[in-house]
Order: structure tokens, then sequence, then C-alpha cells
């Protein structure tokens, strides 16, 4: 693991408690996006889904790739 330089402000007990929430409202929403997406492929089957899906990957994609730089 790296070496975390902290303020005085922070214990690494601090660190460690809200790294491990940080974990468990990770798994909540990870199960969440799991339980809807299995909601969403039984009600409208499974081309549609993929479809949305397809199509929302590609904006978070663009979203978060930033700009083009020119060469």
């Amino acid at each position: 693991m790296t070496k975390i330089d902290l303020p005085d402000l922070y214990t690494k007990k601090d660190v460690d408690k809200a790294r491990t929430k940080a974990e468990l409202v990770g798994w909540i929403k990870g199960g969440v996006v799991g339980v809807v997406g299995m909601l969403l492929l039984g009600v409208i089957g499974w081309i549609p889904t993929l479809a949305v899906i397809g199509v929302g990957g590609f904006v978070v994609y663009k979203l978060f790739s930033g700009p083009k730089k020119n060469s």
C-alpha cells in the first residue's frame, strides 16, 4: 500500500474508518445496481436493456475521457 501523508487533522484510525465506510457504500451501490438491472431485464427484456447499458456506458466513457488533445 502507498504511504499516505496526512495533515495533523486526521489520524490513521480516521482514514481507516472512512475507507471502511466507503467500501460498504460501494458494496451497497453495487447491490442496488445489480437488483435494478435484474428487474429491468425481467420487465423489458434483453435488447432494450443492452441498448440502454451500451448508450449509458458510451456517455460515461465520453464524460470521463476528457477533451481530445490536438497534436
